[in-house]
């Protein structure tokens, strides 16, 4: 132990330019990145473009420094670890001799000291600065610190041990960006669809830091150079092989998203909404290989209390002539349907050649859906204040003001650590401004407006240097269209009225199917953004 802190204090003598450097960019994000959490027209309302102006600088400067802080993790760990050399065999501090393994325990004092109390630091601050008891989130912080520990530090410190000098560990570090790049674009020109489907990856990571771990074992022990970079190695060539033999989005979704054993198990009915006033439509860019086919949908059959989520989509076309033409999964981004009849739309992507050769024909068109159900769960009403305030198991939200002061227009929230449980949010909207002396709107006069936040993640805090996520939150219904000619008019919350929050749970995911026979594809232009419409006959739903 005595050794241990020999090395600790030695190192932490000869790189005080180096913690001061990397202590200084933790606490300059700390200060800024709070910033961009005010929204302009609450924060500055003599002059929305001036405000919006400040905002915009004030979250650029954030995001650069939230950059510079892993930056500065990468100069700190280099320069510690390279302090003695693993590579080659004439490492000056043999002759001290240093045990490996108290040198490899001074390391890692190290970086528990300079890297993760800072950061645990700057992560329980913000919290405290956005409402939030650090305390209360231990568990979410300390798993954060796990995510970060295992995403960046722990390779930078592999990659530190295998390499001499500072130069070299660039351009590794350098490379390994380049083919993680060219690994992603690999990966996505084979996978040919863009399913979201519900599995997440729970095997890459540890692996990563098993593998990163026993090259930096094997260096300190025996420093067994190409062996340690072996191991490195070994890593994304494993990865391949997982992607290799991992089942198809396909397979994937067939076994996430079973089909319904029959009408009765039906989650929500589909159909094709020919008189919609959003018409079927078309459009591709110059030289695209797809066509983005637009259809407008009708949907009902979701049970109260219940919500449905569209998340991915498979289409087939059917020609008289026989030709036939299949989909990968796509994804989907759509709203959550909820009881009752209401208009959507599905946007799917189809090959070009097909959809040129087909065009003039009356196709089946089949779409096949993967839809998510939720069930609703708990519910916090909230009297909105006109300050920032608490809602349980959410997050801390604060009421925007609009930039001319004139009430306030919406409501910002954060969340700590992750994304809140997937959230609906409903209001009621006031035409008016309110006055001093006014209380909460009438519900008789008021207009209803609700929107979608959260996810139906688990995990107790996602991966991020900061602790505080901003939730986007989009409520309908905030705008008063007037009459023709007349400029649209913001409707206001005021003060004292009721805001709730209903949670909502997994139940169950399944798919749905709807035929479309008789349709005649659209005709689409090659210039960007300009699309045909077509009237297409009324849809089977099965």
């Amino acid at each position: 132990m005595k050794q241990v802190l020999h090395i600790f204090a030695k190192d932490s003598r000869r790189f005080w330019p180096e913690i001061l450097i990397s202590l200084a960019i933790t606490a300059a994000f700390t200060w800024t990145y709070p910033g961009q959490w005010m929204h302009s027209s609450s924060s500055y309302g003599f002059n929305a473009v001036a405000g919006g102006a400040f905002y915009v600088l004030r979250a650029m400067v954030a995001a650069t420094f939230l950059v510079l802080v892993p930056v500065s993790w990468w100069l700190l760990i280099t320069r510690v670890i390279h302090a003695e050399s693993l590579v080659g065999d004439r490492q000056f501090w043999l002759t001290r001799p240093y045990d490996w393994r108290n040198l490899f325990a001074a390391k890692v004092l190290f970086l528990l000291v300079y890297v993760g109390l800072p950061l645990f630091a700057s992560q329980s601050l913000l919290l405290l600065l956005a409402g939030f008891h650090p305390l209360s989130w231990l568990g979410g912080l300390l798993f954060n610190l796990l995510l970060v520990a295992g995403i960046l530090i722990i390779p930078l410190f592999a990659l530190a041990s295998v390499t001499s000098n500072f130069a070299r560990m660039t351009l590794t570090l350098l490379g390994t960006l380049i083919a993680l790049l060219a690994f992603a674009l690999l990966a996505s020109y084979i996978s040919r669809g863009s399913a979201s489907t519900p599995y997440e990856d729970r095997i890459s990571l540890p692996l990563l830091v098993c593998f990163c771990v026993a090259a930096i074992v094997v260096q300190y022990a025996a420093r067994q150079t190409w062996l340690s970079r072996l191991l490195l190695i070994a890593f994304p060539a494993l990865l391949v092989v997982i992607g290799l033999i991992t089942p198809s989005d396909t397979a994937l979704i067939r076994r996430a998203y079973p089909r319904p054993s029959g009408p009765q198990d039906q989650i929500v009915q589909i159909s094709f909404n020919s008189d919609s006033q959003r018409l079927a439509s078309a459009s591709a860019e110059p030289k695209a290989k797809n066509v983005l086919l637009n259809l407008p949908l009708r949907v009902s059959g979701v049970a109260d209390g219940y919500a449905v989520t569209p998340n991915d989509v498979m289409v087939s076309i059917e020609a008289p002539n026989g030709a036939h033409w299949i989909s990968p999964w796509q994804a989907i981004y759509a709203q959550n349907y909820l009881a009752g009849s209401q208009d959507s739309y599905v946007a799917v992507s189809i090959s070009r050649a097909f959809y040129d050769q087909v065009r003039s024909l009356p196709v089946t068109l089949h779409l096949t859906f993967a839809l998510t159900q939720t069930h609703a769960g708990k519910v916090t009403r909230v009297a909105m204040p006109a300050h920032r305030f608490s809602v349980p198991e959410f997050g801390v939200c604060t009421p925007e003001m609009a930039w001319d002061r004139s009430g306030f227009t919406g409501i910002s929230c954060l969340a700590a650590l992750r994304r809140p449980r997937l959230t609906y949010v409903s209001v009621l909207w006031s035409n008016d401004q309110p006055s001093d002396s006014s209380g909460p709107p009438d519900p008789n006069t008021s207009v209803q407006g609700a929107g979608w936040a959260g996810n139906l993640a688990s995990d107790p805090a996602a991966f991020g240097i900061t602790s505080v996520w901003n939730i986007p939150l989009a409520i309908s219904n905030n705008i008063n269209r007037a009459d023709q000619g007349q400029p649209w008019q913001p409707r206001y919350l005021w003060p004292g009225t009721p805001l709730t929050f209903t949670q909502y749970n997994l139940v169950r995911r399944a798919q749905a199917d709807l035929s479309i026979p008789a349709f005649t594809l659209p005709a689409y232009n090659r210039m960007r953004g300009h699309v045909s419409v077509a009237v297409i006959p009324h849809a089977v739903g099965r």
